[in-house]
């Protein structure tokens, strides 16, 4: 912040806070270094506004908030809310209207839209999906979640007949975290609902085999260094990686970042890497750079893809040869 001048950051949903702190800045009033929104000061869905200007690729937002609880998480701290139809129709047609084809639904979970428990709401999520592609050419998810797959996987297959009819694939970010049970009973009992927090690898490659069913591509994200973590945790995420082998995605392993109700603990830091920490990371590198070669020949066949690809597939070879010399990984040949 002192590198780049920047004198107050705002963490959380701003619509009632900024519009007072612009006002202090205005005024040459002192303003906070880091302000942190209270649950106090969320906005309803009257006072979120619709999109005045298209978004970064059509990215329309359809809810705020999660009812999954995760420590490590601060968005479960905020209440949830699922935006109307016409809402939602009136922000895809600004895009629309600037040249915008696509549309990517954007919530903590876009499989749970309409509900108010972790069971979807079939009617809810399809009616969404249809109003969506009476407007764009292509859709796909920001993030959904490996229990709502699981939960229902009949309507994951009637989404996907309502995606498929004009792209091959559609993706979405999804939280696999970790392959512990017992890690998972901990602190994020709830991510495995309506299952139990101990089935959690067997939902995780339950989810997995539906999504390569529908053509649902994820990048999935994995947690290290979580508090509490243990060897035999670690150990139990690199054999859930393994099972995943033949999963088409990409599978991202992060470091513990210190938010939710676990804001006051430590980050993990590359210096505080176990031997099996490093294991998982490079099972991780190699399931990618062998997906990322699929996944690219697959987004590439569009036209204009063909004039960047070659920067692309530069990209993967370079971290193919890194991770051979310096970790050993052998590569894995696609066919």
């Amino acid at each position: 912040m002192d590198e780049y001048g920047v004198d107050c950051v705002i963490d959380g949903e701003a619509e009632n806070v900024v519009g007072k702190i612009f006002r202090e800045a205005v005024e040459g009033g002192k303003l906070p270094k880091f302000y942190e929104t209270k649950v106090e000061e969320a906005p309803s869905l009257d006072e979120i506004p619709e999109i005045k200007n298209p978004s970064i690729n059509g990215l329309i937002e359809i809810g705020r908030g999660c009812c999954r609880g995760c420590q490590f998480c601060s968005v479960t701290q905020r209440g949830l809310r699922w935006y109307p139809y016409e809402k939602i129709r009136k922000e895809v047609e600004v895009n629309v209207n600037a040249g915008i084809k696509c549309a990517i639904l954007h919530a903590e979970d876009v499989l749970l839209y309409g509900s108010k428990t972790v069971i979807p709401n079939r009617d809810r999520v399809l009616e969404l999906h249809k109003l969506c592609k009476d407007h764009v050419a292509s859709l796909s998810w920001s993030h959904t979640s490996m229990a709502a797959v699981a939960t229902d996987p009949k309507l994951v297959k009637e989404v996907a007949e309502i995606i498929l009819d004009e792209q091959e694939w559609w993706g979405a970010e999804i939280g696999i975290e970790t392959g512990s049970p017992e890690l998972s009973r901990k602190i994020m009992p709830a991510k495995a609902s309506p299952f139990q927090a101990e089935q959690w690898p067997e939902i995780v490659k339950k989810a997995a085999n539906i999504m390569a069913d529908n053509n649902l591509v994820p990048a999935c994200t994995l947690i290290t260094g979580l508090p509490q973590e243990t060897d035999d945790d670690v150990v139990k995420t690199i054999e859930l990686v393994d099972d995943l082998k033949d999963f088409k995605s990409l599978i991202v392993p992060l470091f513990f970042v210190p938010l939710g109700r676990l804001k006051n603990l430590d980050w993990f830091t590359m210096e505080k890497m176990s031997n099996l920490q490093m294991e998982l990371l490079t099972r991780c590198l190699k399931h990618d750079i062998y997906w990322a070669k699929v996944i690219m020949k697959s987004y590439f066949g569009r036209g204009w893809g063909n004039l960047i690809s070659p920067l692309y597939w530069l990209f993967v070879k370079v971290i193919e040869r890194k991770a051979k010399d310096v970790y050993s990984i052998p590569s894995r040949r696609l066919w």
